[in-house]
């Protein structure tokens, strides 16, 4: 194991989860698509904390680390975007953010660094300050009854708000399903047939554009 991993479920609307991540030595993570746009913090030994957004993807992206380095992961739900520069965090692009001490800036706004345990008082005073938003329509879009509109109109708001489509969306999380039921020992066939894939093939195939790692090979994939 080169990185310790801890996640941590919020009732905060506007957040998906939280992680924590320890490096226990130098190495090449590979960043998996999760359906969420994430607000991070990166502390290493020889340098200052540094904070960015990161937005969204539809593909693995390999991301160096160094041994003693850890960091702390908010992921925020899909209907959730930046009121300002919204097209900074688009397309899995890293927007950097000024860090001035214990804080970051944000469209002006001083924020506290984020940590694992503050992230729901951080993402709220990120909501007062009107630094996020909302988009009812891909927020109901995920519900068991979505608000009433077109497809196109969902199709667009979609694209808009979260960078990515609909589709891609619906890959990606099933692709997450479908690796969860794996690594807790169910079997493949049948996680396969039962998530809608068209056989077991189909299913690995769609694994390994989307995570970068074949069913045989999931212990590096942790963001599901």
């Amino acid at each position: 194991m080169t990185q310790k991993h801890t996640r941590r479920n919020s009732d905060h609307p506007w957040i998906d989860a939280v992680w924590q991540t320890v490096c226990l030595t130098d190495g090449i993570y590979k960043a998996t698509p999760d359906g969420s746009w994430d607000l991070i913090r990166s502390d290493a030994p020889d340098r200052a904390p540094l904070v960015f957004l990161t937005g969204q993807s539809t593909e693995p992206v390999d991301v160096p680390y160094q041994a003693h380095e850890h960091s702390v992961v908010i992921s925020l739900c899909a209907h959730v975007y930046l009121a300002q520069g919204h097209e900074a965090r688009t397309g899995a692009a890293v927007r950097m953010l000024d860090v001035q001490g214990n804080h970051f800036l944000l469209n002006g706004v001083t924020l506290p660094l984020p940590t694992f345990d503050n992230a729901e008082a951080l993402v709220s005073e990120m909501v007062a300050a009107d630094l996020l938003s909302t988009n009812d329509i891909v927020a109901r879009a995920f519900g068991a009854r979505p608000r009433p509109a077109s497809p196109r109109a969902v199709q667009q708001n979609f694209k808009k708000i979260t960078g990515i489509t609909q589709k891609d969306f619906q890959l990606i999380r099933r692709a997450q399903e479908a690796v969860r039921r794996l690594k807790a020992g169910e079997e493949a066939v049948a996680v396969a047939l039962d998530l809608g894939y068209t056989d077991q093939p189909h299913m690995i195939k769609s694994i390994k554009k989307i995570m970068g790692s074949t069913p045989s090979d999931l212990d590096g994939i942790h963001k599901i």
